[in-house]
Order: structure tokens, then C-alpha cells, then sequence
């Protein structure tokens, strides 16, 4: 627990807090990003968990060939063999982080269960015993102690840098994620389930960026990176000098690129959506009379913006669909139909003058 023992050490580059300053303000918008992929977002979490459970798959190192990871990462299919078991179960692991990550409990149970829940009805996993040597009388004896106890320790350092230091959440984050690794806890995958430790703990720090994204793909992705940084991290560990700024700014910098992604994807949804919209007001003029006039767009289109309506009516006047017919607050305009254009006659014949003021109509 040397990180945390020694976290109020920590010191922060420029590039630390122009990061930080940029990952909370991300973090921020996470209502709005809610608010503008309501209507898809069960189907982007669900993508999420099948991403996550395949990597995940892919860092414990499961035999398993790729066509057969993505079959069990969508389909309820049954385990051939102990490591399909195992993903089945990082699928259930990854559906309680989403469903319930917010409030997890940073408690040495909580992390057990979601160790004991990836390894179910496969291998037993549980904190290692260590035998410690026991002075009684004149004779030394030994006890078998549970690093549990350690980490019940190290897990109160972390709630006490949260709640009385104040230490920034990826900086506790960070530093119980080295910990762990150093520490060694757990009789078996015990680097896997200090990277889900990490992961349920960002979560709970309120970072949504994670349902939109995969952390394990991220993961996966940066694997030689983390590898690096975590390495970094522990040079000093032992002394209580580790220096874990490349680790957390790694971490942040992942983050920063999921926000920086869905950045992209409300900006498509919007401009897809203002899309429907204008179509909407397309498809209302067309069935209006041929000549019409804005305000009676605005009072059959009552929930688009005026700015909408203007952007619909030089999109059709561009495409010669409409015209503008006269000028002024009386000002209206005129549909144009095809046929009366190749001249087949109708109640108003267009001249050669009209057909030129669309000509130019149109390449403005």
C-alpha cells in the first residue's frame, strides 16, 4: 500500500492539470450525452459489454478462437469448456459494472465477489495466506494471516485520501491500482482483477465514458503502454517513492480519447437530426398549396426553429423545388413543378424570364 500510504506526495505537471481540466469538463457534459443518445443508449451499452467481455477475454489470455469469442459475447450460447465458462462470466461482470458501477462499495468483499463471479463454477479465487511468525512465551510460532486484512488497510487510506484529502479520483485510482499489483493479494489472476478494480473504480468516480466505450479494448489496445507505465510506477514502490504521474496520465489520456469519440458522435447524431428535421419541413411544404407562405410553415412545423424552416427553404430553393414570390413582409413563395417547366401548360405558363431567374436562383 505504498502509493496510498504516501499520496499526499504526489506533485502535478502542467500537463497533468490541463488533462484533468479537460477529462472534468468532458465529464460534465455526461447528462447531455445521455440526453442526446437516449433513444439508442441500451444498444450502445449492450455494444459495450460485448467489446469489454471479448478483450477481457483476450488479456486473461483465453483460448478461445475469435469467431467463437464474438458467438458468447452475443448470444446466450453454452460453454464447451472451462474458458467459455469464463467469458460467459465476464459478461455477467460487465452487465452488474454497467448496471450498478455507480454505487460500488470499495470494500475488500465487493472486489472479491467481482473476482469470484468472473472465476464461478471454474477455479476458486480468494485473497493468498501468508504464514507470519508469532512470538508466544519463549517460543516462536506461526499463523496463517490473510492478505485481506492488508487490503481492508489499503482500502481505508483510499476512502480517507476521497473523502478527507480530497485527492483527485484517478490519482486514488492509480495509486490503489499499483498497489494492488504490487501487493500481490489474490492466489491467482490477481493483475486482471486489479485492472477490474481499476475499472469499477473509475466507474464509480462517475466517468459514463465507459458506457460509450470499452475500457478493456482501450486496454488491449495500449497494452505495451500500460506495461511501460506500470513498470515506471513501481521503480521506488518499496521505498514509498513510486512515481505514478505516466500511469495516471495514461489513464486520463484513454478517457480524453472516448469523450474526444463520442464528441464526434453527438455532433453526427445532431446533424443527422437536423436532417430529419428539414426533411420533415420538405415533406410538409410538398403537400402545402403552391403558393405558400413561412408563417404557415411555422404553424404546421410548431416544434421546429425558425432557423430549421430557412435552412429547409434554401435547401429547396437551391434544388429549383421552390421560389421566392415577391418580396417584402407580404413576401410568399411558389412551388415549381416539374412539368410546367418542360412547359406542358398549365393555369400559370412560366416565361423566359422565369426560367432564367431560376436558372440564377439556382447557382446562388
Amino acid at each position: 500500500m505504498n502509493c496510498l500510504k504516501n499520496i499526499e506526495r504526489i506533485t502535478y505537471t502542467k500537463e497533468l492539470v490541463y488533462n484533468l481540466s479537460r477529462l472534468y469538463t468532458y465529464r460534465g457534459k455526461d447528462f447531455h450525452y445521455e440526453d442526446v443518445f437516449k433513444t439508442h443508449m441500451q444498444g450502445i451499452v449492450r455494444r459495450t459489454i460485448i467489446k469489454d467481455t471479448i478483450y477481457a477475454a483476450k488479456i486473461l489470455g483465453l483460448q478461445i478462437s475469435e469467431s467463437r469469442m464474438k458467438y458468447i459475447a452475443t448470444k446466450d450460447a453454452e460453454a464447451r469448456n472451462k474458458d467459455e465458462r469464463v467469458m460467459q462470466n465476464l459478461k455477467e461482470v460487465f452487465k452488474i459494472v454497467q448496471s450498478k458501477g455507480a454505487d460500488f462499495e470499495l470494500s475488500s468483499n465487493e472486489i472479491l465477489k467481482l473476482a469470484e463471479t468472473t472465476f464461478k463454477n471454474v477455479t476458486r479465487v480468494g485473497y493468498k495466506i501468508d504464514l507470519v511468525d508469532k512470538r508466544e512465551n519463549l517460543l516462536v510460532v506461526q499463523e496463517k494471516k490473510s492478505r485481506r486484512d492488508v487490503m481492508d488497510e489499503e482500502l481505508k487510506l483510499a476512502l480517507k485520501a476521497e473523502s478527507d484529502l480530497h485527492v483527485e479520483a484517478t490519482q486514488i485510482a492509480t495509486d490503489l491500482y499499483v498497489d494492488m499489483l504490487n501487493q500481490n493479494y489474490f492466489n491467482r489472476a490477481n493483475e486482471y482483477i486489479a485492472l477490474l478494480t481499476l475499472y469499477c473504480l473509475l466507474f464509480r468516480s462517475r466517468f459514463y465514458v465507459f458506457k460509450h466505450i470499452s475500457f478493456f479494448e482501450k486496454y488491449y489496445e495500449k497494452k505495451q503502454a500500460f506495461e511501460a507505465a506500470t513498470q515506471a510506477a513501481s521503480y521506488g514502490w518499496e521505498s514509498g517513492y513510486a512515481n505514478t504521474t505516466m500511469l495516471n496520465n495514461l489513464i486520463i489520456g484513454l478517457m480524453l480519447e472516448g469523450y474526444e469519440k463520442i464528441e464526434g458522435d453527438v455532433q453526427n447524431q445532431e446533424f443527422d437530426r437536423n436532417l430529419n428535421k428539414i426533411d420533415t419541413v420538405e415533406a410538409t411544404i410538398m403537400k402545402m398549396d403552391r403558393i405558400f407562405t413561412k408563417e404557415q410553415v411555422k404553424a404546421l412545423c410548431p416544434t421546429l426553429s425558425e432557423s430549421t424552416i430557412n435552412r429547409a427553404l434554401t435547401r429547396l430553393k437551391s434544388e429549383n423545388k421552390i421560389r421566392p414570390n415577391g418580396t417584402g413582409r407580404s413576401a410568399s413563395w411558389m412551388k415549381l413543378v416539374e412539368d410546367e417547366i418542360i412547359t406542358k401548360g398549365t393555369s400559370q405558363q412560366l416565361t423566359l424570364f422565369d426560367m432564367q431567374e431560376m436558372k440564377m436562383d439556382g447557382q446562388n
